[in-house]
């Protein structure tokens, strides 16, 4: 009875460990520290094996509530941008994409197979999308200097990678050049009267580069490379008005090469 017992309360704190991963932390939590001019971003976190492990984890439930039919508006929010291309048979190419969850959950929401390909800055997280998704292709790289032919895909899916990409204008440029016709920036943080904002936060344990977007400086940059905005869908609430003295939400863009 006592071996029962001690099974079934290691258990829960197994559960209540990986609920407490996968919720969305207060601003308190993260740590932001606005950053200056002067300051020099940080950009290793993410390369840390113990972040990557903490991540993939976290994404785990995710995954779970994706295959039950209960899919995160974020998910939503990717398969949705994807469907409005119109495409049949894309080749999309993922930028930022960890562990590899979302050649999983794409395929399970559009309903259909995804040709894809995922690219990762952190060889830490390659390494684990590798192991968890052996047929698939993954290979390490930067955003803001993709290996990767111009036009190599259908679509660039940049997942929620851009916030945490200091020369976030260089990662535009780079996933425009990258792309035949269709860019999809997911989950961008955006704000409407302050400029964009560089901090650090905490993330997995490690201090990363967040980026906060001012909207209209965003579309902007956006014109500049040459996309257009066809279509704007909601993503996950995420607000740091407590950090940045205004409300923050985001938004997954689907834009067009013209």
């Amino acid at each position: 009875m006592y071996y029962s017992n001690e099974i079934a309360k290691r258990t829960k704190r197994l559960l209540s460990r990986l609920l407490t991963l996968g919720r969305a932390r207060s601003p308190d939590e993260n740590d932001y520290q606005l950053l200056n001019n002067s300051d020099t971003p940080e950009d290793n976190g993410w390369k840390v094996r113990s972040a990557a492990e903490r991540q993939h984890q976290a994404f785990q439930s995710l995954l779970h509530e994706v295959r039950a039919g209960n899919p995160r508006i974020d998910f939503v929010a990717a398969a949705k941008a994807i469907q409005f291309t119109g495409l049949s048979d894309p080749l999309l190419i993922e930028i930022g994409c960890g562990s590899g969850y979302y050649c999983e959950a794409l395929p399970l929401l559009l309903q259909h197979p995804l040709r894809y390909i995922g690219v990762d800055f952190s060889p830490a997280m390659v390494s684990l999308a590798h192991a968890t998704y052996e047929q698939v292709p993954f290979l390490a790289g930067d955003g803001c200097r993709l290996p990767l032919r111009d036009s190599a895909c259908d679509i660039l899916l940049s997942g929620t990678s851009l916030m945490h990409i200091a020369e976030y204008r260089l990662a535009i440029s780079e996933s425009v050049r990258a792309s035949r016709e269709w860019c999809i920036f997911h989950t961008v943080p955006l704000i409407k009267s302050r400029a964009t904002t560089l901090m650090h936060k905490l993330a997995y344990g490690q201090r990363v580069v967040e980026v906060i977007f001012n909207q209209s400086e965003l579309e902007s940059i956006f014109r500049e490379n040459g996309l257009v905005t066809e279509h704007l869908f909601e993503s996950l609430p995420y607000d740091v008005s407590s950090v940045l003295g205004e409300p923050s939400w985001t938004a997954t863009y689907l834009c067009r090469k013209i």
